[in-house]
């Protein structure tokens, strides 16, 4: 039996599948191929040019912090110079077994302030060490002293002595002598200090500039993660790197030779686990030393292996679909009532937000364009509903809000009057100047909401009011953190807590209490809390203040919690926590939340 024979015995959902396979896959396989092979090229072209670019910067920089130490050098002898006590002062040439500290200590105070301002002007040098002719030790750093006789004795004491005043650097190496740290690894610069009328000489500076301030340079550097840069010496000894395990060891044998052998390398390599990687040296500045870089192939592609394996993915996921598509397809033509019935077990469901995708214009197209039109014109009047359920609530709310402010206002102007029967015009000012200030918060040009910093002067205002008005019953405190004033808050959200406090928490204890407003921050959620220490409220009180239960107590809390809720959401409000006879405390909660267009 043929092929041709076998395939016409199929059903049509088979042939339908059987088609549909290879033009999706084979096209698939084809375009990650392809994909995979071009981006890798384009990736390590480009990463040449970037390697190269990187290093250019890279060499430019350190040969900088080189220039700015021998300047250092340079800047101290033209200042050193300037120290007639210095030019003058008499040879003695001998060596002890102490190390000796010039006592001339203006002349010594002179010197190091000296060494401390050109340190300041080129921090990239860790350290100065200056001796005199008479062996007299001035540093930057009272650590510095450590070992100085045995540096006496070293080579590299001996090689700045007998020069003539030029500037001799010295290998990276690890020092116990005129170091800060006798564990870390730095470069260092000696320098014969020479009268510039006599050509005597006044001394020798050493300079010391710490290895991580040259691996600060290039670590890290561009977005690829290498194996790191670092730097060889003319003797294939990595002097500088990011891995500190490598300082002061050599690279692999074949590595050193491909490294020392030319000027600027560039080429794939292995490394010792076999790996290719890309390997750049660059030969730079008066030591020349190479700077060098390696990043793993590896990592190199690992952008364009994850771009071939979501090409996979997703070309899998859409051969799923097309199967999915050639099996909908073979029985669209039995069962086109399907479709639509899901559609009504999803209306059913309450969830009418999505139309149903009308794909014919046959009989079932036109009644899922019925059902379209009739879903629409239910989210409308849904839409509407909302809206004027929203509307209502807010009409409710401010009548609510505008209940609460007459009684009090009633209440200060009598206070005010009885502070000027009484002849106390600065208290009556001061109330007056209060309340003033309260209303200009409380109308706030029909602002809603405000800032924090407005509210709390807003409640400072009420609670002065209130404490001369009921001045042996209550004093009180405000502890609001600084950053939570700038953010918003609906106004008169503190005053109806507070004034709840004073009436049915203080006023009924019949003696002297506290009022205590706390505000801080909870992760995104700002947090006020009203706490008193007055009579308290029992269990079922509690239960009942923002379900209408207990009219005369609940009916600021309950528009305060309603407002909030109103603005924010239902996952914002107060909370309600009280101990009767000890007191209450009163936990606002809303977002923080700095701009008005976010409410």
């Amino acid at each position: 039996m043929s092929m041709i024979t076998w395939f016409r015995g199929q059903r049509i959902r088979y042939k339908i599948i059987i088609i549909y396979f290879p033009l999706i896959f084979i096209p698939l396989l084809v375009l990650s191929i392809f994909s995979y092979t071009i981006n890798t090229e384009a990736v390590i072209k480009k990463t040449k040019k970037n390697m190269l670019d990187e290093s250019l910067l890279i060499t430019t920089r350190i040969d900088t912090i080189l220039e700015n130490a021998e300047s250092f050098a340079n800047i101290a002898m033209l200042d050193l110079n300037k120290e007639i006590e210095l030019k003058t002062l008499e040879r003695k040439g001998i060596l002890t077994d102490q190390v000796p500290i010039n006592e001339d200590y203006i002349l010594r105070n002179h010197i190091e302030n000296k060494l401390d301002i050109a340190k300041l002007i080129f921090p990239d040098v860790e350290s100065a060490v200056f001796i005199d002719r008479n062996y007299n030790i001035y540093t930057t750093d009272d650590r510095l002293i450590e070992g100085t006789l045995l540096a006496y004795s070293s080579t590299m004491f001996h090689e700045v002595e007998k020069s003539n005043g030029i500037n001799v650097w010295f290998p990276m190496q690890r020092r116990d002598f005129w170091v800060i740290d006798q564990d870390k690894v730095v470069l260092s610069v000696g320098k014969k200090i020479l009268d510039t009328e006599t050509m005597d000489t006044l001394g020798y500076l050493f300079l010391n500039i710490n290895e991580k301030t040259l691996s600060s340079v290039y670590a890290p550097v561009g977005p690829i993660q290498s194996n790191g840069y670092y730097i060889v010496d003319n003797r294939g000894i990595v002097i500088s790197s990011s891995d500190e395990n490598r300082i002061l060891q050599s690279p692999e044998p074949d590595r050193k030779r491909d490294i020392l052998a030319q000027e600027r390398l560039f080429k794939e390599t292995r490394n010792a686990s076999g790996d290719k990687s890309l390997l750049t040296a660059m030969r730079f500045g008066k030591p020349n030393w190479k700077l060098v870089n390696e990043i793993s192939l590896k990592e190199l592609t690992k952008e364009t292996r994850q771009v071939t394996n979501v090409i996979l993915i997703v070309g899998s996921i859409c051969l799923l679909f097309a199967l999915f598509g050639a099996v909908i397809l073979s029985q669209s033509i039995v069962n086109p009532i399907i479709f639509l019935a899901k559609h009504m077990n999803r209306i059913r469901e309450e969830n009418i937000d999505r139309p149903v995708q009308v794909k014919s214009r046959d009989e079932i197209g036109i009644l899922g364009a019925g059902l379209n039109m009739m879903l629409a014109r239910v989210n409308d009047l849904l839409v509407k509903v909302k809206e004027e359920q929203q509307q209502k609530r807010e009409y409710e709310l401010a009548l609510i809000q505008e209940q609460i402010k007459p009684h009090f206002f009633y209440n200060s102007l009598d206070l005010i009057y009885v502070l000027c029967k009484s002849g106390e015009s600065e208290d009556a000012g001061k109330a007056t100047k209060a309340l003033a200030d309260y209303y200009r918060v409380g109308l706030s040009n029909g602002k809603e909401i405000i800032t924090v910093r407005e509210e709390i002067r807003n409640v400072e205002n009420y609670l002065y009011i209130q404490s001369t008005r009921y001045s042996d019953l209550f004093d009180f405190k405000i502890q609001v953190q600084n950053e939570l004033l700038n953010y918003l808050i609906p106004k008169l959200t503190l005053q109806p807590l507070v004034e709840n406090a004073i009436y049915h928490g203080l006023k009924e204890k019949g003696r002297f209490g506290h009022i205590t407003i706390d505000g801080f921050r909870h992760e995104d959620i700002m947090r006020l809390k009203v706490t008193d220490d007055g009579v308290g409220l029992s269990r079922e009180q509690v239960s009942g203040l923002l379900e209408r239960k207990s009219e005369r107590i609940s009916f600021g809390l309950r528009s305060v919690d309603e407002r909030i809720k109103l603005y924010f959401g239902e996952e914002y409000g107060i909370d309600i926590h009280s101990i009767e006879g000890e007191g209450t405390d009163v936990l606002v909660e809303i977002p923080m939340i700095g701009d008005i267009q976010d409410v």
